[in-house]
């Protein structure tokens, strides 16, 4: 993700720390407090960037300078995977094992909502254009919107789709990834 001061980061799971670089392509990384896997990033609205960590339940964020906060996910075992900024200034992450889409404020406030498709696998989720957030139900074989509200509602894809990936095209549609099919 391109953070506001001008970075790219990324994470880096097997190694267990955050990196980025710079446009002339120095590197810097910073290791996580434990073993935590971390997996999506996103530029937060407050100029830091939020990430998932799936091994440990918890979401973290990383100043520019390295300093990183972590925040329990109140369920346990949930596997947070996507992770996104939404339009309300507030950070939306997927539950993948925890069958929930999660909230977090930038000053740590967390709230789930469950999602209705049981099972359903959310890995990736990405703001719309319509002010709602997209998400991918890979076992669930559907693509959910979230309102800020959490709102949520689900459109069924064909059969064994699984999807996964998901983005906001620049020709405003939602773009997703299918696993099987």
């Amino acid at each position: 993700t391109t953070g506001q001061d001008g970075n790219l980061w990324f994470t880096e799971s097997a190694l267990n720390k955050i990196g980025k670089i710079t446009p002339t392509g120095d590197f810097t990384e910073f290791d996580l407090k434990g073993p935590g896997s971390p997996a999506g990033i996103t530029a937060g609205p407050d100029g830091n960037i939020w990430f998932t960590e799936t091994g440990r339940n918890k979401i973290g964020k990383i100043t520019n300078s390295g300093v990183i906060t972590e925040f329990d996910i109140p369920t346990a075992y949930s596997n947070s995977l996507g992770i996104t900024t939404g339009p309300d200034g507030n950070i939306w992450f997927t539950e993948y094992d925890g069958n929930k889409i999660g909230k977090i404020t930038p000053s740590g406030v967390i709230t789930e909502f469950d999602i209705p498709t049981a099972n359903s696998k959310s890995i990736d989720i990405t703001k719309g254009l319509d002010g709602s957030l997209w998400l991918t139900e890979q076992f669930g074989n559907k693509i959910g919107k979230i309102t800020t509200a959490g709102t949520i509602t689900e459109y069924n894809l064909p059969a064994y789709s699984t999807p996964q990936g998901i983005t906001t095209g620049p020709d405003g549609n939602l773009w997703f990834t299918e696993f099987q099919a």
